[in-house]
């Protein structure tokens, strides 16, 4: 006997069985900065344990990276000057390395103590003298730090470590990984200003982002994203003014002194990581040296910088 099949019953029950994405979304203040997470699934369960896992692992690194906590794995080091480093961790400073390299030194973990004499981890913010400059910037080297074996790095003596130049592009990295690992298609992750898109938006177009004015209020242009991550690094953020000269956070490990002739760098990239210490490093190269830095390395970035009163903008190839 033979039976047929009638595809109108395929029909009606993928019609009933057919559920709606739900957003569900994430709102903390870790890892130096706000994270907000939106991501879509049908699946009420995956939705609430995606939440758990990201807050668990947000946490987990902010207590391990955090410059400003004595209990983090980063002030171990910087007090003992050598550690043991769980294995996704050592990735961190793996990635570190390899901007350095790339950037001949522009993008330095071991830059804390030069921000710490211009005073930009407290409230006294000042301007030192060329010989303390001299002398303090005489501990800023990172390849200096040496990561021996799987699970242990060492650090000179006097030297100090901080990852706030990537650490925020990682955790978004992270919480990216979470995401795929749960086959989630459609995601935006912006932890303190960096970005990771994951698929499109729920129109089904690409998720769009805007990119912060330097020099006033709300965004200065739109940009679009679809399985990419962008990080914009800006001499707004931490700044202070003296005698009309602006001096801000990102400072030229080379010099001592902060980063000059731009007022903000747009990094585009597969990996947030990577973007946020590039966007440093670009920084610090200024915007004419930027863009033909990015150009030869084929990565897209935007560059703001001051001119003539006003700002201009340069995009690389």
């Amino acid at each position: 006997m033979m039976f047929k099949f009638d595809s109108r019953l395929l029909i009606l029950f993928l019609i009933f069985c057919q559920k709606t994405d739900k957003e569900y979304c994430y709102k903390n203040v870790l890892v130096g900065g706000p994270c907000e997470i939106k991501f879509y699934t049908c699946s009420e369960y995956t939705g609430r344990k995606v939440l758990n896992e990201i807050d668990f692992e947000l946490k987990r690194l902010d207590s391990l990276l955090n410059y400003f906590s004595p209990h983090s794995l980063v002030s171990l080091i910087n007090r003992e000057h050598q550690a043991v480093i769980p294995s996704d961790i050592r990735d961190i400073f793996v990635l570190s390395d390899s901007i350095s390299r790339l950037t001949d030194g522009l993008f330095d973990i071991s830059i804390a103590p030069l921000l710490e004499i211009w005073g930009f981890y407290g409230n006294e913010k000042r301007v030192p003298s060329k010989q303390e400059i001299t002398s303090i910037k005489a501990l800023v080297d990172y390849r200096k730090i040496k990561l021996n074996g799987d699970d242990t790095i060492m650090i000179p003596e006097n030297m100090k470590i901080d990852l706030g130049g990537i650490a925020q592009g990682y955790a978004a990295d992270r919480v990216a990984s979470i995401l795929k690992n749960y086959k989630i298609k459609s995601a935006i992750i912006n932890i303190a200003g960096e970005i990771v898109a994951i698929g499109n938006s729920p129109r089904k177009r690409p998720w769009t982002v805007g990119i912060k004015n330097p020099r006033g209020e709300g965004i200065i242009e739109k940009v679009v994203l679809s399985n990419r991550a962008l990080s914009t690094s800006g001499d707004y953020e931490k700044f202070f003014i003296v005698n009309d000269v602006r001096y801000a956070h990102i400072i030229d490990p080379k010099t001592g002194y902060p980063a000059v002739n731009y007022a903000s760098v747009t990094i585009f990239s597969e990996n947030a990581g990577f973007a946020d210490g590039l966007a440093t490093a670009v920084s610090v190269m200024g915007a004419e040296k930027g863009k033909k830095f990015l150009d030869s390395i084929g990565i897209t970035g935007i560059i703001y910088y001051e001119k003539d009163g006003g700002l201009e903008r340069l995009e690389s190839k």
